[in-house]
């Protein structure tokens, strides 16, 4: 089943859909602007790789592209139930992100549920844990179902995906340019993620930079400075994950262009869910540009535009 062009939401209602699958009989939820296709599981398909960890089960083809087949169970160290017809029965899950086609089994999928993000429980609110495949969670028709955090599995398993290292070109650039000279406000719920494009950030010069750990902190640090902001001396650039909990990055900068009218906040998405559509969504709320993860180069290029 390929997922249709028109399935996304519209642009800024801090909505989701959440594509329920179980691995092992629990419940995990993945992102569906994050699928591409859904198909049965056919072992003859899959060649194996030698040396690789055991939840890389190989790598299959895909309309003559070979990508990448993870077996969710070992990555998420569930023992295995063993059954005569198991295999045959189970689901891959193609995904699409970071500019990257991967695939996961798991054993069924359940059904996709439209939620709002204020609905979803970040992990970090129940357990703090460096390095977990779960986002959260979230109460659905009385289960609970854990939301799979599929860039830290893959930044995990292929460390390549997680940042751009930053060339040296870019950051002897800061010379030509005062990074100094422009305020930073950085969203991103990922703790792995965060960290390495704050060092990145930092790294090629820029100084001034605040950051929160989802959107809905950021939304209330602007309506607190909002004042401050209408008069600001400086350069204002918001960079915001789409993907987050408590409040996305669509309703952010939904909301700071058309409820807070904060015109001065330039806004930059920078998030693996960039496609086509993705950048008619983000035009739609008022960001006025996008980077795809984890090009962190191209990011500090477009924010060099913006500095004095």
């Amino acid at each position: 089943m390929d997922k249709k062009d028109g399935i996304l939401l519209e642009s800024g209602t801090n909505e989701m859909e959440l594509l329920v699958v179980t691995v092992e009989g629990q419940l995990f939820g993945i992102n569906v602007a994050k699928v591409k296709s859904i198909q049965k599981f056919n072992p003859a398909a899959v060649s194996p790789l030698p040396d690789y960890p055991s939840c890389i089960m190989g790598v299959l083809q895909l309309r003559e592209t070979t990508i990448p087949l993870v077996d969710m169970a070992i990555v998420l160290s569930i023992p295995k139930v063993e059954g005569e017809d198991k295999d045959r029965n189970q689901i891959v899950i193609v995904t699409e992100f970071n500019n990257r086609v991967n695939s996961f089994r798991v054993d069924s999928v359940k059904r996709i549920y439209r939620i709002s993000w204020t609905q979803f429980m970040p992990i970090s609110s129940i357990i703090q844990v460096e390095g977990t495949f779960i986002i959260g969670s979230v109460s659905l028709n009385g289960d609970e179902v854990l939301v799979l955090d599929l860039e830290q599995i893959l930044a995990t398993l292929f460390p390549e995906t997680i940042i751009q290292e930053v060339r040296k070109e870019i950051i002897e650039k800061a010379k030509e340019v005062d990074r100094k000279s422009i305020h930073l406000l950085f969203a991103e719920d990922s703790g792995l993620i965060r960290n390495s494009i704050i060092k990145c950030l930092k790294g090629a010069g820029f100084e001034d930079l605040t950051f929160f750990v989802d959107g809905q902190y950021a939304y209330e640090h602007i309506v607190q400075n909002r004042d401050q902001y209408m008069n600001y001396e400086k350069p204002i650039v918001l960079i915001s994950d789409i993907e987050m909990p408590r409040m996305d990055g669509l309703a952010l900068c939904n909301k700071v262009k058309k409820e807070l009218n904060l015109q001065k906040i330039y806004i930059i998405m920078f998030s693996s869910l960039i496609t086509e559509q993705m950048i008619a969504k983000c035009k739609s709320v008022g960001a006025g540009d996008w980077v795809t993860k984890p090009e962190s180069n191209e990011l500090i290029t477009k924010l060099d535009t913006h500095c004095v």
